[in-house]
């Protein structure tokens, strides 16, 4: 299973960058990036602090992008024959959080490809492999059409991806799925069932005036972006369907 699951999300390196694990409070957290990311990793990673009683604290958003500096564990640190074990286990809860396509691909248009980030790395990696200068401007219906005409698009970074992949949506068996619109009252839930209290919830607006996933968005998607984004993230819609039905309340329907 491990191994099936690090191909489907990207290869090694994205696994252990995108997955957050703890044997010892018995979860495994599968990041779909922009889609309440960031607010579930700095909680979570408060709430194991409290609970082990360890001085932790969120200096900047960096460190929460910084794996070394979390205490949230990766794959490659459990072992993966452990993490193989884990996925396997009923008991371990297995969870992800996911978003609405189109406003997902919005937050992150507006972070790391607008003209306004032309030194983002995954920005740079794109305009690379499209021959287009970094000065230049893709706008967000360019690059929406792009990912309808070249299939291999989406596999560039992981921003890029679509969350079934992330998610590892079609080989994970989930415990729980929450919602990115949602995060506030399904992450008190999912809480809840790890840690048995309620915990701290990480805000990186009130935090440090940020909003990297842009939970405050304001940008507008025209019509015509939103057909060809409804388009290339079709397999994500398909999916929401299916987490609707499976998943209600965030839990799964035979979770105990």
């Amino acid at each position: 299973m491990a191994d099936a699951v690090t191909k489907l999300v990207g290869g090694p390196r994205a696994l252990n960058y995108f997955t957050h694990v703890s044997n010892a409070f018995g979860f495994i957290y599968f990041t779909v990036p922009a889609a309440a990311s960031i607010r579930t990793i700095g909680s979570l990673n408060l709430a194991i602090a409290e609970s082990l009683d360890t001085d932790f604290e969120i200096k900047n958003m960096a460190q929460l992008y910084n794996r070394q500096a979390n205490i949230l564990g990766m794959p490659k640190n459990e072992g993966m024959g452990v993490f193989n074990q884990m996925l396997d286990d009923p008991s371990v809860l297995k969870i992800t959080f996911l978003r609405d396509p189109v406003d997902r691909f919005a937050a992150l248009y507006r972070s790391i490809f607008s003209a306004n980030t032309r030194k983002a790395g995954p920005r740079q990696t794109l305009f690379n492999h499209l021959g287009i200068p970094l000065e230049e401007n893709l706008s967000m219906l360019d690059l929406a059409e792009l990912l309808c005409e070249e299939d291999d698009l989406k596999s560039l970074t992981p921003q890029l991806r679509s969350q079934r992949q992330m998610a590892g949506y079609d080989l994970v068996d989930y415990n729980f799925i929450g919602r990115h619109e949602t995060w506030q009252t399904d992450f008190a839930t999912v809480s809840q069932d790890i840690f048995g209290r309620d915990v701290t919830q990480f805000d990186p607006v009130s935090s440090f005036n940020q909003d990297p996933e842009g939970a405050n968005l304001q940008t507008t998607v025209d019509p015509e972006t939103r057909v060809a984004l409804e388009q290339a993230y079709a397999d994500d819609y398909d999916m929401l369907e299916e987490v609707a039905s499976l998943f209600p309340g965030g839990f799964a329907q035979d979770h105990e």
